[in-house]
């Protein structure tokens, strides 16, 4: 599966994208797996202060918004590409 990171959680990850190999997890399985590899300073980003993931952040898989699939349950597989994007403000 392919990751890509955007903003803030490409300069924490020191890449744009990377390339992982698994059978199937869900999106909330492979969020602990990029939190415990990239740290608390990764995990800030995704997660709420209550604890649990989304906050503001934006995860896509396959383009579409995970809360539009199945939340954080949504199964991921090889192939697929999830996008992760923190909270941006503009004007």
């Amino acid at each position: 599966m392919q990751i890509k990171y955007f903003a803030t959680l490409r300069d924490i990850t020191h890449t744009p994208e990377e390339t992982i190999s698994v059978n199937s997890l869900t999106l909330d399985e492979l969020i602990h797996i990029l939190c415990k590899k990239y740290g608390k300073a990764f995990e800030k980003w995704v997660t709420f202060e209550e604890g649990g993931f989304g906050s503001l952040s934006i995860f896509l898989v396959n383009g579409q918004d995970y809360r539009s699939l199945n939340g954080l349950q949504t199964q991921i597989k090889d192939g697929d590409v999830i996008s992760l994007f923190p909270p941006i403000a503009g004007g």
